[in-house]
């Protein structure tokens, strides 16, 4: 029997099945407050329990946005039955030849990483806001990946910086995720399946979520755009997406 970490860590939800679900509210932006319970993040389905699904269900999601490639996406039925409230919007990312991988030893390696990754993904990354907008007036909304860290994570700093949410909180919200992806990587080294991947090769270090890696990403964004608020608009977002997640994602405090 595997011993699956219990302890939850702030706006972390008990999910049966998943180990990095939260809500990604709660943060001070521009003239109040992200909502809660209307925008969550989390990391993939492939170990959902029925019971985990009861909950997720009980949320009254409105639409999923799943980030994975499409080797993941087809390997579960999802977070909830109904394919037409999942949007699949896989983000590029670096393929890791796990025979010769890159060198992922410090915080500047994972900025590199996703430095690439954004840079290859503007088209995608303006989708998912794109969806989020388009969806969140009708209910909360699920953005997710395999560890609900990575592709995850910079969608969820995009939506940060667009309510106007501060590079530190940002920062921190995605170090919430260090715990989680670690312990999920173990997870699945000690309940391998066979379409699982090969987790064990790949860099340790991956799988970790040091704050100054993502200091360092919001440096360099607000430094190549003029400020977070200048990152947001590089993307090709849709006319009033902006405005729209402003509109239902912020609550006056």
């Amino acid at each position: 029997m595997v011993a699956i970490p219990t302890s939850l860590g702030p706006g972390h939800l008990d999910i049966e099945g998943c180990l990095n679900f939260r809500d990604a509210g709660g943060w001070a932006a521009d003239g109040g407050r992200v909502r809660r319970a209307r925008l969550y993040r989390a990391d993939d389905p492939i170990r959902l329990t029925d019971r985990g699904r009861a909950s997720v269900e009980a949320l009254g999601l409105s639409a999923v946005i799943d980030l994975r490639q499409h080797a993941q996406y087809i390997r579960s039925e999802g977070f909830v039955r109904d394919r037409l409230q999942v949007h699949h919007r896989p983000l590029v990312d670096r393929v890791i030849d796990l025979d010769n991988p890159p060198r992922l030893e410090q915080p500047s390696d994972l900025t590199d990483l996703y430095d690439e990754m954004l840079d290859r993904s503007q088209t995608q990354m303006g989708e998912v806001l794109d969806l989020v907008a388009d969806h969140i007036a009708s209910g909360p909304v699920l953005v997710h990946c395999a560890y609900g860290k990575d592709r995850t994570g910079l969608a969820v700093a995009l939506i940060h910086a667009a309510l106007g949410v501060g590079a530190d909180d940002i920062v921190a919200d995605w170090a919430r995720s260090d715990g989680p992806a670690m312990a999920r990587r173990q997870w699945i080294i000690d309940t391998l399946r066979p379409d699982d991947p090969p987790v064990r090769h790949a860099p340790p270090y991956l799988f970790t979520a040091p704050a100054p890696a993502m200091a360092e990403l919001l440096a360099r964004m607000a430094r190549r755009h003029g400020s977070l608020t200048g990152w947001v608009h590089s993307l090709p977002l849709t006319p009033g997406t902006l405005a729209t997640l402003r509109a239902h994602l912020i609550e006056p405090t």
